[in-house]
C-alpha cells in the first residue's frame, strides 16, 4: 500500500531552524567536520582517539550538514553525541560558565539600584 512517504520509516525529524541561526550553525558545525578532516590528514593514527570514533564524528557532523540542507534529519546517538560534544566545546571556548556568572553578578547589581525584583 503507498503512503505519503515510503520512504520515511516515522524516524525522521523535521528541522525548523530559524534564519538567524542558521549561518551560525552550517559555520560551526562545517568547521568541526572540516578540523576532524584536517586532523586525519595530518596526525593519522597519532590522535588521542581511535580513528573509527573520529570518523564517525566526521560522518555525524556531514549528516547534520545534510539536515540541515533538506530540512530533515534521522537522529542517531552519534549524531545527537556529535552535536552534544560541540556545544561543550562552543561553551568552554567561550567560557560560557563565567559570562553566566558575570552577567547575573552585575543583573542582581542592577536589580538592587533599580528597585526591579528578581
Amino acid at each position: 500500500m503507498a503512503t505519503e512517504n515510503p520512504t520515511d520509516d516515522g524516524r525522521t525529524v523535521r528541522l525548523i531552524v530559524p534564519a538567524r541561526n542558521e549561518a551560525f550553525l552550517r559555520r560551526a558545525i562545517g568547521a568541526a567536520r572540516d578540523g576532524i578532516r584536517e586532523d586525519l590528514d595530518r596526525f593519522g593514527d597519532q590522535l588521542q582517539a581511535p580513528r573509527s570514533e573520529l570518523l564517525l564524528e566526521g560522518t555525524a557532523y556531514a549528516a547534520l550538514l545534510g539536515g540541515l540542507d533538506l530540512g530533515r534529519i534521522v537522529p542517531d546517538p552519534e549524531i545527537c553525541e556529535a552535536l552534544r560534544r560541540l556545544a561543550e566545546s562552543i561553551d568552554r571556548d567561550n567560557e560560557y560558565g563565567r559570562v553566566c556568572f558575570e552577567h547575573d553578578a552585575l543583573d542582581d547589581l542592577l536589580r538592587q539600584l533599580t528597585g526591579r525584583a528578581a
